[in-house]
């Protein structure tokens, strides 16, 4: 199907589910999930793909699967606190060339009954891409260059996510003058807005791209981490 925005029962059933997050409430509004969140979501894909890799980066992938660019309903409650059962948002993410998008520089997209979160980042975990992470972040040059590119996306409204540890780790002194960055192993940057007139319309996918494309100086940076 061809993307023409979501309607407004997408927002009714993810009010409906928190207010009532269980089973029995997806089970009941099942049809409503498939027509009102799964089909435009993957048909918002389709359209967004073409369009990142012509305004915001060429090397950007985007695949309408779950575990590509969509997500599942529920959530993993395993290692969690919070044990209900199904996310009350659904997400995108837009990656660049690579076999596993979870770990590589990657655009991302929230949608909730009423904002629109855009972002991007990067979450790198451990091995040589950390240590990559933490030797670039170190160095003056490309240190220095990270710091103007977070800098300019915080001065454009953008948030930080939360750092990985409580200090930048050994052999990093606690003083070091990017303390900030080498205490997240991996961050994004992202800002959330109020729903645009746009996501209703199959010009939501071109709003996508438009907002997407400050974040190309920072998607470079952390592709040549490897």
């Amino acid at each position: 199907m061809a993307f023409a925005g979501f309607p407004d029962e997408t927002w009714a059933f993810l009010d409906g589910l928190e207010a009532d997050n269980s089973k029995a409430y997806v089970d009941a509004h099942r049809s409503t999930y498939q027509s009102a969140i799964v089909a435009p979501s993957a048909a918002l894909v389709d359209a967004i793909g073409p369009l990142l890799v012509e305004r915001v980066h060429p090397d950007l992938r985007a695949e309408s699967k779950v575990g590509r660019s969509l997500f599942r309903l529920n959530r993993d409650v395993r290692f969690s606190a919070d044990k209900t059962p199904y996310k009350t948002h659904f997400d995108f993410i837009f990656w660049l060339e690579g076999d596993q998008p979870r770990s590589r520089p990657a655009l991302l997209l929230r949608l909730t009954s009423d904002a629109v979160l855009v972002g991007a980042g990067r979450m790198i975990g451990r091995g040589p891409v950390l240590d990559a992470y933490r030797g670039a972040v170190a160095d003056q040059a490309s240190g220095a260059e990270l710091v103007g590119i977070v800098d300019a996306l915080l001065a454009a409204g953008c948030e930080l996510s939360e750092p990985s540890r409580a200090k930048p780790p050994l052999p990093f002194p606690a003083d070091h003058p990017r303390a900030e960055l080498l205490r997240r192993d991996g961050f994004h940057l992202s800002r959330t807005t109020a729903q645009p007139a746009e996501l209703s319309s199959a010009a939501f996918a071109g709003w996508c791209a438009a907002a997407y494309a400050p974040y190309r100086p920072l998607l470079d940076w952390l592709a040549r981490l490897g």
